[in-house]
């Protein structure tokens, strides 16, 4: 891998994470090609410990698995951990890992912005503004849709939500939770984790040990 990206990208996540472990997750990172997939065996990471690190990236929704059952959902991808297997950043992923290895330094809101379709700014930054009240009040990286039903109506103007939420999805920002709401009776979502690292004090969870 280009020795300026692989730098710039470990510089970028010493914000979030320390040591040895932003040397690991850039590795895995750069190991995507230009379609932002990544294949087991292409994973720049020693044997030993590849395996617990796409692990802790799918959990940490960096990485999906391309192989899913048919709702799509990130709940509902199926990890393997095998030559052959093929995982994906979701968009705002590869915006915000791209971005971070060419400039040094990570920019959550940024990416957002880029990885929404949305041609028309005033409408865009109605999404972003949106996106980011949702932040605000997610617990455990989740929201239920009825209290981003009355957020929304807190923004003037208001945007269909049911729009915002399929744009929000279709970027890779957020994810419908089948099994919450199935056992709730209400519709939850789940906000991509990457998206709270300009956040003090950063909310990931504990990465692997590192041996690289």
């Amino acid at each position: 891998m280009p020795h300026d990206r692989h730098k710039n990208l470990v510089n970028a996540l010493s914000s979030v994470f320390t040591g040895e472990e932003t040397v690991c997750l850039a590795r895995l990172m750069l190991s995507a090609g230009p379609d932002g997939e990544v294949r087991y065996e292409a994973v720049d990471l020693p044997d030993e410990i590849r395996d617990e690190w796409i692990l802790w990236a799918f959990e940490e929704r960096l990485l999906l698995p391309r192989l899913s059952r048919p709702g799509g959902a990130w709940q509902e991808r199926l990890l393997t951990l095998q030559t052959g297997a093929v995982y994906v950043m979701p968009p705002v992923v590869r915006v915000l890992m791209d971005a971070a290895s060419i400039s040094g330094a990570l920019d959550p809101a940024g990416a957002i912005r880029r990885s929404l379709p949305e041609t028309d700014e005033t409408r865009a930054a109605q999404l972003v503004l949106l996106f980011d009240i949702l932040k605000r009040h997610t617990v455990a990286f989740q929201l239920e849709a009825g209290l981003m039903h009355i957020l929304n109506s807190t923004c003037t103007p208001g945007v269909d939500l049911h729009d915002a939420l399929d744009q929000f999805v279709l970027a890779g920002m957020m994810s419908p939770c089948p099994g919450r709401s199935l056992t709730t009776g209400l519709a939850w979502y789940e906000i991509n984790r990457a998206l709270f690292w300009d956040e003090p004090p950063a909310p990931p969870t504990d990465a692997p040990s590192s041996a690289a």
